[in-house]
């Protein structure tokens, strides 16, 4: 695990340091002053501590520009001004600490960050793991309930989002529950799925019937988003080419 801390100010950067050090012993830290070291295309920073008022590239303009480069770090921005990151969602930021801050808070905010940062991870990895052809047992290992748990997908009957939180309704077995976002499950899960509403994933393999407003699952009806509808024919009509042609 890499984490880079950003910030004009020797200070903080030894006060966010020293924080990390007592999370984890093993995480490698790298310091920088100033944005533009970011912006070299070797970095590669699995959490990212970054100021928003710097001189030169601020802070929310280099994580504009680490996103447009593909940059996947776990985001955290560091405020004197709470106001300031009003936009940091705009860029995938993660969380936020406002100065002056306790010790306290960064620790508590470095151990959600690491957490997100294995989930991605994992997630990585599952992408890799699933590269093996349409007929490859697609699966994904998720953190619930503080145990790895290893999830077959195609026995995922639909999967809905709230409060951060993703409940996956299974065909077999009880429901399973992480942290996560659905856009991330949706690029694992494969042509089979389809994000039928922002909040809802569903397993094509499990839809009874459908309409312009909802579609019935076995035991569930799940709403169609506006303007999904056209896109939900093409899919259902799409997964059921490639079962008939197997």
């Amino acid at each position: 695990m890499r984490l880079a801390i950003c910030d004009d100010e020797k200070r903080i950067r030894e006060l966010i340091a020293e924080s990390v050090r007592d999370v984890s012993g093993s995480i490698e830290i790298e310091f920088y002053t100033d944005a533009q070291g970011l912006l070299r295309p070797d970095f590669d920073a699995d959490i990212l501590f970054l100021d928003i008022q710097m001189p030169g590239i601020d802070g929310m303009k280099a994580s504009k520009l680490l996103r447009e480069a593909g940059k996947k770090t776990v985001l955290v921005f560091v405020t004197a001004l709470e106001e300031q990151v009003f936009n940091a969602f705009d860029v995938g930021a993660f969380n936020y600490i406002v100065k002056p801050f306790s010790k306290n808070r960064i620790k508590s905010v470095i151990t959600s960050a690491i957490e997100k940062a294995e989930e991605q991870k994992a997630i990585e990895r599952t992408l890799l793991e699933n590269d093996g052809g349409e007929n490859a047992v697609r699966t994904i290992t998720v953190k619930s309930g503080g145990a790895n748990t290893r999830v077959i997908l195609s026995e995922v009957r639909y999967a809905e989002i709230f409060d951060r939180r993703i409940v996956l309704h299974m065909a077999n077995r009880d429901d399973i529950e992480y942290y996560g976002r659905i856009s991330d499950l949706e690029k694992i899960a494969g042509k089979d799925y389809f994000r039928v509403h922002r909040a809802y994933l569903i397993n094509l393999r499990y839809v009874k019937s459908y309409d312009s407003k909802c579609v019935h699952m076995s035991d569930s009806d799940i709403p169609v988003a506006r303007g999904k509808y056209r896109e939900l024919i093409r899919a259902y009509m799409s997964y059921h080419t490639r079962r008939e042609s197997l």
